[in-house]
């Protein structure tokens, strides 16, 4: 720097000329200056006028308003100094102080001229004209600030001195005052920007002030140095000085401000030096118009009033005052000669151990004190008047206080006495006065002194040590204290102690403040910066209490404390760049300490909104810093400002940074000016690209560090991750769109990349992809929320209100639809400015509002940058526009409050601000794309990946339904999923649906029929769901079209085989067809209920009308509604009854009912009711149905006909009486118009006739009615039906045939013989049944038409149903017999429909029964006994049916799948019901059934079988093989499909028979699976490869394709089954594969030249394979072995043999592969290994596996296809011997040999053992594999790597008989050799 330095090291410069001394200040040079004589101008002393009421004296009324008034006129310097008039503030406040200029509103002072002023003036001599040729004028205005210089230079304010004089001018007088407007035109030409084209002096009237004389030339000793500096000219600005012209002085008295002349040297030693004043004039602190004050300035001396400098007097005495009682008292501690120490001195300390040693410690209430004191003094800005000295001698005695904190020991012990804890609280209490006197130390530290022997890293290092002592031994422990643990002795502790422990906490926490200002402010030590580092982040993560009564502090206490170490770990963050990287790795690696349960995570409470954790606020908070220049950069530029504003320091002093993107902080007006666009985006992008790219960085590396760990973590595992990942997600959604949290979408940004990248990954895994589908849905339900939160705040704005208002409504209108213009979004008055506005409203010095604006501004200018480049180049002058001013607004946070007014944004505004800019950034414009992946993964091949995408679309839909009405994609994709093949998608699917169609109804009439297929699901709760769909849309919808729909399809739910969904389904229509109309009972003539009622029976009528199997499930239906165990039969009973009415009044006039329904119709439903309860009806409606029965003419009557006789049937035997007149007319009818009636109609009139002759006793009428018939039948026994001609004599026959049957069933006649034998004398028995079937069975005969014999034989059956003893006669046998022989269709189903007859009124005979309840009483048990246990004639018939019949009928339930096959499977599960035979006669074939391709057959087998399963399992384990084989036959032979798996989708089909063995014992389910695996073993002796393609090889495949694609729910199922395929290829392939090289490739193998291995196909090496044996064998060869040429012809037979086996083992290994891959099995291990790092748990192995991604059965499919055609020619046969030898020779997969025992391991647990080392001897094996997967014996592991192909083993030497054991003591043997030396594999 130019010039010698003065005073303090401070140069004293003038235009380059050192001064000789130190300008003095006005209030220094008016003790010697002729004013003294008069009254100041001093506020102090005279108030300035005013119009209020005189409140104060003062014009600041406070120390803060004083601040905003020093800072307003900083802001006007700043503003005048560079910009000019580009202000609208600086010219509005120029034009007020023009106006206050006014010369008519200013008062004027006359002041006397004193007598010396004259004297002086005359005597004056002449002066020199000024230095280096500057003017007065100019000189005068150099001593101004910017902003005076501004007014002086706008503003003509002329003067004058009063004289005795006239007033009137003189032309010199008015020549001076020209020449003093002329001197103002240098000073204009300076600030063009701050002069408008029309001048303020021009717009309004100057203030004039005459002047009566021209000023004189004062005496100045040294025309050099006339000006003295910039601080002395501030301070002076308010006074004019007026330099004398060297003109010959008049003798004129004027009066005049005198600076006296330079002292010389001899009077300048008179004058004391005042460093502290001087550096506060240097400051600026004392100037009128002040600079902003810096952030690297801590202190302030502003111009203060006088009760202000009283109170700062107040307490810099106090405290200087302070510090000496302190010090005195500390001398007097110092024992005199005598030895003795003072009193006082005792008072002020207290003794504290150090070490080993003793040290006076202040006492606690004089250390608050003085801590109290010394912040007081700082606040006041009168710390500097205490000597340096002192402070550090008041450090050191803080220093002892906090040193004596390492020595304190605070941890609770167990088992404490009373006097233990006394002394424990008494160490509180000094640790308490420690951490105050640590805090007092940081506070002088931190206080902006510039002595540096105040900042002693020694000190600063004993704070750290006693804070994080206090950490580990006290604050910790007590936090984590519990009431609800074991140890709550320490918590009981804690709480007494509750008040000295939050004392101890709050100052543990002031500490941390003040050390986070003292890291700020000052440059420590990397170490300390470590140091406090280390502690914020251990507080953070410490785990605060879920309730108040767990927490010792109080959990909000506790949080608090956390919230300061937060802020103190922020601060760091933003002041040293250096540490970033640091921070967030201790954050991130200690995340796994958070607490992973919602409510004990969220507990940092927001201001406008839920609470969130305290981390995901302070990563937030970082980013947002990130994105902000940092602490250091504001500093250094803040010290470019200073020199850029015209502070004579060098500019190389400087400490930008050269690569800082602030070097250029502001642009001047002419720069601006001259710069383009280009330039400026350009400029614009260096300076916040790297903050922003900054911030993104650090947002990705976070996230990345969060979605890898959660992708190795489950929810419910150890690691916390995956739940937490969650949670921060949640939190950053809660806050999206806050004004305070702006970087939340970054990280939600980011996020979503990642999430995008695991979607689009095809190799992704479904965990990966479910979590992606779930925070992806949570993301979207935000973005919603966001949405209806803007829509919401909107409406409460008022466009009249402000301008503001007015633009965000419609601004908001476009960005909800995605029309908004990027440059409305952008302006400069826009959304992002009421942001900014907002939140710098706020600020009062608080760190985080200010790192939010700084990522406001920041995104601002990068959403600019980027607009910029689609921008065109009409809109050059906006973008160039708005990039200056946000580059001024990054680099000067305070230049847009500065530079540019703006209305006062309210909280609303700034919210809806907030809200809208998160909506046009990327994140909210994303939605879209995240709703098409949700729905694209609705068709993922993996089911829970679209089970997870329509959970997702579910949240989505609940935020905003009207995504539906976006089109009709979205319906399509659930539905398309509705119909997927796994049962969790549809279920999902159906779970959206429905969340659709409440938020939608109006969709129900596009998608009800594909819920109602869905009602008959094969899964259960699918089945459930649907209903309850199918039930919400009945009760929305009006349609009686979709409401008969949807009772059809659940009425077909009453006959579920499931029991819970039958139950469902009654309680379903009770809830819809009963319960809202129990109400009318209590109401009567309630014509709103009776007007529903007639509508719901409308329904009824019309859903009767649907068919057969409607009526039979709606009979059961209100049977269940009407019997007792429903809780409101009484109450449904009278509303059937209601109903039943209703019909019977539609009957007679159907407009009584909507629709208008037919009588027909109507009938039909009545039938219903009365099977379902006869008590439903009177006599007088029976009455009413007589003329239906009298008028029989065409197929309408007949129907009604019908419906009528069922009515009766059911209705009167429940009458207790009837007139005989109607009954006779009834029976008259019945009778006349028996000849013509069908089948259904003449069995409800048979029985019709016997219920009314119960009632009438005219019995002889039917007897004449069956003689006849029985006559016409039996005098027809010799004609020849075969005849032509004896057509109307069969047809008569056969109507006479069906009559007898009928009334032989109905009717019971044994008590009228006489009349029968009357007619038949040949007949001799005694009941009327037996002469039934003695004329009918001659007719059964195979002589006798088709016809004819079906019409017997089926009346045969229903006589027998009636008198089940007929079944026993040998004519009867012997006619079904002959049926069954000869194998006719039509006839067996006529046959096993009787039996299935027979059978069910068995079986219901036997529920009638059980419905007698015990507990009854002797007065029911008699009748009980009688129902169920009274021995009858069906006892007898039944099993000899069953016995009998049974093969037969087992054999038509497998030769075909049609209605005949149907009728068997009903017969054979009913005798399985009532347990007419053995289990194993049947279970194979319910086995073999329940693949049938007809779903009845199917689902009969299936419930048949599950029964039988979970009553014999273990008995019926054992015929599970031959039930296999007989599915294969069945699947061969009936269905021609000899595939073991369907297609399209791929499913098993024997997924039942292992669906049952799911719900059964494991044990039972491996065995299952072991044996299935060991019947596709084979023996070459006996293998037949005869056939196209053979048996043995379409079996194989069977087996195969099922064990491929069951659906396996455990672990160790999949483990066991490919260990026993594994065994079978290497045991077995082994000797096939020798066997191969000898015959086919004629490769010899070491052992056959020694003479060995000739009896390979002896069955001995098979042998000796399944059974583990220690014979070893050689070693198989290379693929590169085997011979090149051609090998010689082999015999075409033994050829086809050798390549079935190699087809069926490599048939075998394709399916251990798909499963290995299909089930991810080497995923799962190696994931055990990396986790676990031990051996798998037994019980991981009994979790549910999950499917690999990609991995579907195409490809395992074409494989085995082309496998089948291993057979066709003799290449392709050769070629499979050859490819299986290169299977076994070559192993292609990778194997890690670390992982062989924790295989083996795996393999033995899957197999159920776990039992840590077995003998070989005691494993047992079924077949020719081991039950066990634990055995080695084969040439591969048994190993769980994808495509492991089997390796070859070391063979032992010859004679060696015992295999080394392992290393869990278990012998490695097996079949096919043993291991080597070292017990493991080669």
């Amino acid at each position: 720097m130019n010039g010698h330095t003065g005073t303090n090291g401070v140069n004293h410069l003038r235009n380059g000329v050192d001064l000789p001394f130190r300008p003095p200040t006005v209030d220094q040079a008016l003790q010697v200056s002729p004013l003294s004589s008069i009254v100041p101008f001093n506020p102090d002393i005279i108030p300035i006028p005013s119009a209020g009421p005189p409140t104060t004296s003062t014009i600041s009324v406070s120390l803060e308003e004083h601040r905003t008034s020093k800072k307003t006129l900083d802001s006007l310097n700043a503003e005048a100094a560079t910009y000019g008039s580009t202000s609208m503030r600086l010219q509005r406040t120029l034009e007020d102080l023009q106006r206050l200029l006014n010369a008519d509103d200013l008062t004027q002072f006359v002041f006397k001229r004193p007598a010396v002023l004259a004297d002086k003036a005359e005597s004056a001599p002449s002066r020199s004209p000024p230095v280096n040729g500057a003017s007065s004028s100019q000189r005068a205005n150099l001593l101004l600030s910017p902003f005076a210089k501004m007014v002086l230079n706008s503003t003509d304010v002329s003067y004058r001195y009063l004289t005795p004089i006239s007033p009137t001018s003189s032309p010199q007088n008015k020549l001076h005052r020209k020449g003093a407007l002329v001197a103002d035109a240098p000073r204009q030409a300076q600030h063009p920007a701050a002069s408008p084209p029309r001048t303020y002096a021009q717009a309004q009237p100057r203030a004039h002030v005459h002047i009566d004389s021209q000023p004189q030339v004062l005496p100045c000793p040294q025309a050099s140095v006339q000006i003295s500096n910039d601080v002395a000219a501030r301070q002076n600005a308010g006074v004019q000085i007026v330099i004398p012209k060297s003109t010959p002085p008049k003798k004129t008295l004027v009066p005049a401000v005198i600076i006296p002349g330079l002292l010389s040297s001899s009077q300048r030693t008179d004058y004391e030096q005042f460093p502290e004043v001087y550096e506060e004039i240097r400051g600026g602190d004392v100037s009128p118009s002040k600079k902003r004050k810096r952030d690297n300035q801590i202190e302030e001396a502003p111009a203060i009033s006088f009760d202000q400098r009283e109170k700062s007097d107040a307490a810099s005495r106090n405290l200087q005052g302070l510090i000496a009682d302190i010090f005195e008292a500390e001398d007097q501690l110092q024992p005199d000669t005598s030895g003795v120490v003072s009193l006082h001195g005792i008072k002020l300390f207290v003794s504290g151990t150090v070490g080993e040693s003793e040290v006076p410690i202040l006492e606690p209430s004089v250390q608050s004190r003085l801590d109290s004191a010394v912040q007081k003094a700082i606040s006041v800005g009168r710390f500097s008047d205490v000597p340096a000295e002192h402070l550090v001698r008041v450090q050191k005695l803080c220093e002892a206080a906090v040193s004596a904190l390492d020595s304190a020991s605070l941890i609770v012990g167990d088992g404490w006495s009373e006097g233990d804890i006394d002394e424990w609280a008494s160490r509180l209490d000094a640790t308490a006065n420690g951490l105050q006197a640590a805090k007092t130390l940081v506070r002088i530290m931190a206080a902006g002194r510039e002595e540096r022997q105040l900042y002693s890293e020694d000190l600063l290092q004993s704070v750290l040590n006693a804070l994080k002592h206090v950490l580990d031994s006290c604050v910790i422990p007590v936090a984590e204290a519990r009431q609800s643990e074991a140890g709550s002795d320490s918590f009981k502790t804690y709480s007494a102690q509750k008040k000295s422990l939050t004392t101890l906490v709050q100052a543990f926490g002031r500490v941390l403040k003040l050390l986070g200002d003292l890291l700020t402010k000052v440059d420590v030590s990397e170490g300390a910066v470590t140091a406090v580092e280390f502690v914020s982040t251990k507080l953070i993560f410490v785990e605060n209490a879920h309730s108040e009564k767990d927490s010792v502090l109080g959990v909000q206490r506790f949080e608090t404390l956390r919230r300061t170490a937060m802020d103190a770990l922020a601060k760091i963050f933003a002041r040293y760049s250096d540490q970033r990287t640091f921070i967030f790795d201790e954050i991130l690696t200690s995340l796994e300490k958070l607490p992973v349960t919602r409510q004990s995570a969220r507990q940092f409470k927001l201001a406008d909104g839920k609470p969130i954790q305290l981390v995901s606020a302070l990563l937030m908070r970082l980013i947002q810093t990130s994105a902000s220049p940092s602490i250091k950069r504001r500093q250094r530029s803040g010290n470019e400002a200073t020199v850029m504003d015209g502070h004579d320091e060098d500019e190389s002093s400087s400490e930008a940074d050269s690569t800082s993107p602030r070097k250029k902080v502001q642009t001047t007006n002419v720069e601006t000016a001259n710069m383009d666009a280009d330039t400026a985006i350009q400029e614009l992008a260096d300076v916040t690209k790297p903050l922003h790219d900054g911030a993104q960085q650090n947002a990705h590396y976070l996230v990345k560090f969060m979605t890898q760990r959660a992708l190795s973590a489950t929810k419910t595992g150890d690691q916390p991750y995956r739940n937490l990942l969650d949670i921060f997600t949640e939190d950053f959604i809660n806050v999206l769109g806050s004004t305070d949290w702006p970087a939340a979408e970054m990280f939600l940004r980011a996020l979503l990349s990642h999430l995008i990248g695991i979607m689009e990954n095809e190799k992704s895994a479904a965990p990966a992809k479910n979590m992606a589908l779930d925070l992806m849905g949570l993301m979207g339900s935000g973005i919603s929320d966001l949405q209806i939160h803007v829509r919401q705040s909107v409406r409460s704005l008022d466009v009249n209100e402000s301008e503001l208002s007015a633009n965000l409504v419609p601004l908001a209108d476009d960005v909800l639809d995605d029309k908004a213009a990027d440059m409305d979004m952008l302006d400069f008055a826009g959304p992002r400015r009421a942001v900014v506005e907002y939140l710098q409203s706020r600020d009062v010095d608080d760190l985080q509002l200010q790192s939010a604006r700084g990522y406001v501004v920041t995104q601002w200018a990068r959403d600019l940058l980027s607009a910029y480049e689609t921008s065109d180049d009409e809109d050059a002058d906006w973008f160039k526009g708005l990039a200056i001013k946000l580059r001024n607004m990054v680099v000067d946070s305070k230049w847009l409050e500065a530079e540019h007014d703006f209305e006062t944004v309210t909280t609303v505004q700034g919210r809806v601000s907030s809200a809208l800019i998160a909506l046009s950034l990327p994140l909210s414009k994303a939605f879209k794309r995240i709703f098409s992946i949700l729905l694209t993964s609705m068709s993922s091949d993996q089911a829970t990946v679209k089970s997870r995408a329509l959970k997702s679309v579910v949240q989505l839909l609940e935020k905003d339904p009207s995504i539906l009405d976006r089109g009709t994609y979205v319906l399509s994709h659930i539905l398309r999923c509705a119909a997927d093949n796994s049962p969790l998608v549809r279920d999902s699917a159906l779970g959206l649906l429905s969340k659709c169609l409440t938020l939608r109804p109006l969709l129900e009439d596009e998608v009800y029929e594909r819920v109602v297929a869905r009602s008959a699901d094969a899964a259960i709760g699918v089945r459930k769901r649907a209903m309850k769909i199918l039930k919400e849309i009945y009760l929305r919808n009006q349609s009686k079209e979709i409401k008969s729909a949807v009772a059809d399809a659940l009425l077909q739910r009453i006959k579920d085989t499931d029991e819970s969904v039958a139950d469902l389904a009654r309680q379903t229509f009770e809830e819809m067809w009963m319960s809202p109309f129990h109400a009318m009972l209590v109401v009567k003539d309630d014509v709103q209920a009776k007007l529903a009622l007639k509508a719901q029976v409308a329904l009824i009528v019309r859903t009767a009308t649907r068919g057969e199997s409607v009526l039979s499930v709606l009979d059961a239906l209100l049977q269940s509604v009407l019997s007792n165990d429903s809780k409101n039969a009484a109450a449904n009973f009278q509303v059937c009854k209601a109903m039943v009415a209703m019909l019977f009044d539609a009957i007679i006039d159907n407009d009584e009912l909507p629709d208008k329904p037919s009588q027909k119709d109507i009938l039909q439903t009545l039938t219903v009711f009365a099977k379902a309860n006869a008590r439903l009806f009177t006599g007088e409606q029976l009455e009413l149905l007589e003329p239906y029965v009298k008028n029989l003419s065409n197929t309408d009557d007949l129907l009604v006909y019908r419906s009528v006789i069922v009515i009766f049937r059911y209705v009167l035997p429940s009458l207790s009486s009837f007139q005989n007149t109607f009954l006779q007319a009834v029976q008259n009818a019945l009778l006349s118009s028996v000849a013509k009636l069908g089948k259904k109609e003449l069995s409800e009139v048979a029985s019709c006739l016997w219920i009314i002759d119960s009632v009438l006793k005219n019995t002889d009428r039917l007897v004449r009615l069956m003689v006849s018939v029985l006559h016409g039948i039996y005098s027809a026994k010799d004609t020849d039906f075969a005849d032509a001609n004896q057509t109307s004599a069969l047809n008569r026959v056969k109507r006479y045939a069906m009559i007898a049957g009928y009334l032989g069933k109905a009717c019971n006649l044994d008590d009228h013989p006489n009349a029968f034998k009357a007619k038949f004398p040949w007949w001799k028995g005694t009941s009327v049944a037996g002469l039934v079937v003695d004329i009918l069975c001659p007719l059964t005969r195979q002589s006798q038409p088709h016809s004819l014999r079906e019409i017997v034989l089926e009346s045969i059956a229903m006589v027998c149903q009636a008198w089940p003893k007929k079944y026993l006669r040998t004519d009867v046998t012997t006619a079904f017999e002959l049926v069954f022989h000869n194998r006719d269709a039509r006839l067996e189903y006529i046959v096993l429909a009787g039996f299935k007859g027979f059978f069910d009124q068995e079986e219901k005979r036997s529920e009638t029964g059980a419905e007698i309840a015990v507990g009854a009483g002797a007065a029911t048990g008699t009748d009980r006994l009688a129902v169920s246990y009274a021995v009858t004639d069906n006892d007898g018939a039944s099993p000899s049916i069953a016995q009998r019949f049974l093969q037969y009928i087992l054999r038509i339930a497998l030769e075909t799948t049609d209605d005949v096959a149907l009728a068997a499977t009903q017969v054979i599960a009913s005798i399985n019901r009532q347990g007419l035979v053995h289990p194993k006669e049947c279970g194979p074939s319910l086995v073999a059934l329940e693949t049938s391709p007809n779903t009845a057959i199917a689902n009969i087998a299936f419930v048949e079988h599950r029964t039988l399963h979970h009553k014999h399992e273990t008995m019926f384990e054992k015929e599970y093989m031959k039930a296999v084989h007989q599915a294969f036959i069945y699947q061969k032979d009936i269905v021609h499909s000899p595939e073991g798996a369907k297609t399209q989708p791929f499913a098993s089909k024997l997924a039942p028979l292992f669906e049952v063995l799911r719900t059964g014992n494991a044990k039972v389910r491996k065995r299952f699976l072991a044996n299935l695996c060991s019947r596709v073993d084979l023996d070459m002796s006996k293998l037949d490869a005869t056939g196209d393609p053979p048996t043995q090889l379409l079996f194989a495949r069977f087996c195969m394709e099922n064990l491929a694609f069951f659906e396996y729910d455990r672990l160790d199922d999949i483990l066991h089954t490919v260990t026993c395929m594994e065994k079978i290829v290497t045991s077995t392939g082994t000797p096939v594969a020798h066997v191969i090289e000898t015959e086919v490739l004629k490769v010899q193998l070491e052992a056959e030249r020694n003479g060995e291995g000739s009896q390979m196909l002896n069955g001995q090496a098979h042998e000796q394979g399944t059974t583990g044996s220690d014979h070893s064998m050689q070693p198989l060869p290379s693929a590169t072995q085997l011979r090149a040429d051609v090998p010689t012809p082999v015999d075409h037979t033994r050829l086809r043999q050798l390549a079935l086996a190699c087809t069926i083992l490599t048939m075998l290994w394709e399916t251990r592969t798909y499963l290995r891959r299909q089930w991810g099995l080497q995923k799962a291990i190696t994931a055990n290994a990396a986790n676990n790092k031990a051996k798998t748990a037994a019980k991981d192995l009994k979790k549910a596996p999950t499917k690999a991604s990609g991995v579907t059965g195409s490809g395992y499919h074409e494989n085995i296809l082309k496998l089948m055609t291993s057979l066709t020619t003799q290449e392709t046969m050769h070629e499979r011997c050859t490819s299986f030898v290169e299977l076994l020779a070559v192993d292609n997969e990778v194997r890690i040999a670390s992982d062989d025992d924790e295989e083996a391991e795996l393999l033995k647990k899957a197999a159920g053992y776990d039992t840590p080392a077995e003998d070989d001897e005691k494993m047992s094996h079924t077949g020719s594999v081991a039950a066990s997967g634990g055995g080695r014996g084969r040439k591969r592991k048994g190993s769980m790597s994808v495509e492991n192909t089997p390796k070859k083993r070391r063979g032992r030497p010859p004679g060696s008989v015992k295999a080394k054991k392992g290393r869990k003591g278990r012998a490695r043997s097996g079949s096919g050799g043993s291991a080597d030396a070292d017990g493991d594999w080669e």
